[in-house]
């Protein structure tokens, strides 16, 4: 199994509920963690708990819908860490609307804070990433499940597993692993507790567990995508379904 002990990451969405899990998780392996988010109360906690693992750990409060902010903060982020092995991106919005009745700028809002704040990240920080064999970038996005009212959802959904299948071909003989993890419903804020129950869903941890996998993963084989679903069905009435 890879040791990740020492091991330099940064984590967008770190102060959300996948987020806040994959920092822990690593911190307690030993890995140095910059922190990224935008609410920087939530920010303060999530700091608190890593640095309890006794090791570095800096936090930066970035709008990840600019790309100015998202240069600023790699650079930031590298200069703190002094370099870099692993990018997990954890962060997203989320919008539900029929395309004839939609909010434009806020469909555009999702695809900046979605889909290219993906590739910003990775093209300020793949250059630090691919000096040293085993670097990772993971992408959390979601599983794919057409139904009406999540057209952005779904168009941003598909387009990170497109751009992740083709950045593992740019960056594979780095040895950089590259891998997207597609979840169903996971019990954070961004679900609605009147129709699921939230004991039923995935927790974060166990998302941070999919993470803890990926990085270990021998430096032979690289998992590149993995979908995961609720073991139980989290609806609360049969006739609820997506």
């Amino acid at each position: 199994m890879v040791e990740l002990c020492n091991k330099k990451a940064l984590i967008v969405g770190a102060s959300g509920g996948m987020g806040s899990a994959v920092a822990s998780m690593l911190a307690k392996n030993g890995v140095h963690c910059a922190l990224v988010g935008r609410n920087e109360q939530k920010l303060d906690d999530i700091f608190s708990l890593c640095s309890s693992f006794g090791n570095p750990c800096f936090t930066f409060s970035c709008d990840i819908s600019k790309s100015s902010e998202i240069k600023k903060c790699c650079v930031e982020a590298i200069n703190s860490l002094g370099k870099l092995n692993y990018l997990i991106h954890c962060a997203g919005n989320y919008n539900k609307a029929s395309a004839d009745e939609c909010d434009l700028e806020i469909w555009d809002d999702v695809l900046d804070a979605n889909i290219r704040s993906t590739y910003h990240f990775a093209r300020h920080l793949l250059p630090q990433i691919n000096k040293t064999p085993g670097g990772a970038v993971i992408r959390i996005n979601s599983r794919d499940a057409p139904y009406t009212g999540i057209g952005i959802q779904t168009a941003q959904k598909r387009a990170i597993d497109g751009y992740m299948e083709v950045l593992f071909e740019d960056v594979r003989e780095y040895g950089t692993k590259v891998c997207t993890i597609n979840p169903g419903f996971v019990n954070t804020p961004m679900v609605n507790p009147e129709r699921l129950n939230p004991e039923l869903m995935m927790q974060p941890d166990d998302i941070s567990q999919v993470v803890r996998f990926i990085l270990s993963t021998s430096a032979t084989a690289c998992p590149t995508e993995i979908t995961m679903q609720p073991q139980r069905s989290p609806w609360k009435s049969t006739d609820m379904h997506l």
